[in-house]
């Protein structure tokens, strides 16, 4: 079997996921009143993140595989660059 490191599931997993959620958004689109599939995916996005990244801060302290803290960092890196993009879109 391949083993994947786990910067490259992280990265992975949240490409493909907020590409989901972009396709959800454009399927059944979300309103001020009525949040849509997508505006639901992406506010779940945020504790599936901070779940995320726990479990790896343990598996980091487990194993002391820097592989896990690089995890963690392109985690808090996807948010810092979500919240520049939202944040200069206006």
């Amino acid at each position: 079997m391949v083993k994947i490191r786990s910067e490259f599931k992280t990265t992975l997993f949240f490409i493909l996921y907020f590409i989901i959620a972009a396709i959800c958004n454009e399927i059944s689109p979300s309103g001020p009143c009525t949040p849509g599939l997508g505006a639901f995916l992406f506010l779940l996005s945020i504790p599936i993140s901070i779940i995320y990244s726990l479990i790896l801060f343990f598996k980091y302290y487990k194993s002391e595989n820097k592989q896990y803290l690089h995890g963690v960092y392109i985690i808090s890196l996807m948010w810092i660059l979500i919240f520049l993009i939202l944040n200069f879109n206006n």
